[in-house]
């Protein structure tokens, strides 16, 4: 441990000038501008800032977000809290609110000004009446709730208004996520910017403190959501009565109904058991039964030739039909950081009329790099045969591009030397608001403290206890992270090669290598 802080500390000295090189040399390559915002790169940090003024309210480097929900003077309670079973593990329903409401109408402010402290009591920067309920699948039986918030005209909830959010481009839909699970606080900021510096776009990210009916709540991270736009999902637009389009679509769980379609994957129960595809784009204003049936006949049969005899014997058989560096980016990073839910949930496709699917954006990284409830193995192809890839991998082709990118992301945005740069220089900018957070949240670093739903689980039939697999400190939640990647990184390093037995003529007939 104290190797490890020692070497943390000579680290965070170079981290600026590392990513800053790194990043600047991708999109170079690229011959676009990708250039990605960081907001520990760009802001100053406390010490840069200076004496904070006094103030009797919240004061921070960070932007804050006030959120009123009172009306009538009372303060209203937000729907989509988790209703649990008998034994407090499994959800069955999701509150409303006092007449029903899937929303409430609330009041939303911003204090973001760049390069100053942010003071709760002074003016607001932005304000808008917002729609407001609480999101997730298991998170919204989270003490430390996430937020879906769609900004409204005053005294018109149904017209939406949009904003340019602690600077992000303007939209009317936004997501506050509440890391509560992950302590170390940082791991959607994280992989959000380094998968889009890897793969062109994932929605924006930026660190804030939220204050709630006037309660302190600690540290969010603001979101973009997916949606299509051309500074977001840029493919063509929708017009009604197009008899053929573009369109998203995303693998849940728990999808709408409305907006549900059952490909070919599905019922040929291919897919994950209990997990449907949902329509993402034409909105669910579009989304008559002559638009379902192109969109699930459309992908149908790009399922079929992905889950034909022709992928065990043309390594070509993909190529007319994937957007090849989408489908091979978006592997190495899932399979990297260990993400379970790939192809099971929050899995995105998007294809336009002019172009091959692609898949992507990604979303959700709250559990990687072994931060499920039950402990995640370093080692291992962990996620080669999910969905699509089970049948991609038996092509040499796919297979020689996966090693090939990960070995050049490796020397660059994935290398242990810049991972471990990266997070640490966010948790130093991060500074004080860490220990803000845990004064309200500190007692999840007591593992007893907490229901089994919000434990991480020891394996069975190891040696090890609750203990051993719950931090206790953020110290302790951040150095297991970043143990965990490079145990990871240098595990691939020693076997990414082994991805070749998937396409090798035995493995296909049946036997398998390695």
């Amino acid at each position: 441990m104290i190797a490890v802080r020692r070497e943390k500390r000579l680290y965070i000295g170079a981290t600026a000038l590392l990513l800053a090189v790194t990043f600047f040399f991708v999109c170079f390559d690229s011959g676009e501008d990708r250039r990605r915002y960081h907001q520990h790169l760009e802001q100053p940090n406390e010490t840069e800032l200076g004496t904070p003024p006094v103030s009797d309210g919240l004061v921070t480097h960070l932007p804050i977000i006030e959120i009123d929900t009172s009306k009538d003077g009372e303060y209203q309670k937000i729907p989509g809290k988790a209703i649990l079973d008998a034994e407090m593990n499994t959800v069955i329903g999701v509150e409303t609110g006092e007449n029903g409401e899937t929303d409430i109408e609330a009041k939303l402010r911003t204090i973001e000004t760049e390069g100053e402290w942010h003071d709760s009591e002074g003016e607001a920067d932005l304000e808008s009446s917002i729609l407001i309920h609480i999101r997730g699948n298991s998170s919204r039986a989270f003490d430390k709730s996430n937020y879906r918030i769609k900004l409204t005209e005053d005294g018109n909830p149904l017209e939406n208004r949009k904003l340019p959010l602690l600077g992000m481009n303007e939209s009317a839909d936004w997501v506050l996520h509440g890391p509560f699970l992950d302590k170390t606080l940082i791991r959607n900021y994280m992989w959000m910017n380094l998968s889009a510096e890897i793969m062109g776009y994932a929605p924006n990210v930026r660190f804030c403190e939220l204050i709630l009916d006037g309660t302190y709540m600690g540290v969010y991270v603001l979101m973009e959501t997916i949606e299509v736009d051309e500074k977001r999902v840029d493919i063509t637009e929708y017009r009604e009565g197009d008899p053929v389009m573009s369109y998203m679509i995303h693998i849940e769980p728990k999808a709408e109904l409305a907006r549900s379609i059952e490909t070919f994957s599905f019922y040929t129960k291919r897919m994950e058991p209990e997990r449907q595809i949902e329509i993402s784009y034409p909105g669910r204003q579009f989304l008559t039964q002559n638009v379902k049936d192109y969109i699930q006949e459309d992908f149908s049969a790009i399922e079929n030739v992905i889950y034909s005899a022709e992928a065990g014997s043309d390594p070509n058989f993909y190529v007319n039909y994937l957007d090849e560096s989408s489908f091979v980016d978006y592997y190495i990073i899932q399979e990297f950081v260990g993400n379970n839910d790939m192809f099971q949930a929050s899995t995105y496709f998007y294809k336009d009329v002019r172009g091959k699917l692609n898949i992507g954006p990604v979303w959700d990284y709250n559990n990687v790099l072994d931060n499920y409830t039950t402990v995640m193995p370093a080692e291992g192809l962990l996620l080669a045969q999910n969905g699509f890839y089970s049948q991609l991998m038996k092509s040499e082709r796919f297979v020689d591009r996966v090693i090939s990118r990960y070995r050049q992301l490796r020397k660059g945005i994935l290398s242990d030397d810049n991972l471990r740069a990266y997070i640490w220089e966010t948790e130093a900018w991060l500074g004080s608001a860490v220990e803000r957070n845990f004064s309200v949240w500190g007692y999840t670093w007591d593992w007893q403290q907490i229901p089994m739903y919000e434990r991480r689980r020891p394996d069975e039939g190891s040696d090890e206890t609750y203990a051993d697999v719950n931090p206790s400190s953020y110290g302790e939640a951040t150095d297991n992270m970043i143990s965990y990647m490079l145990r990871r990184g240098a595990w691939l390093d020693e076997h990414i090669d082994s991805l070749r037995q998937y396409c090798q003529t035995s493995k296909n007939a049946g036997t398998v290598l390695y």
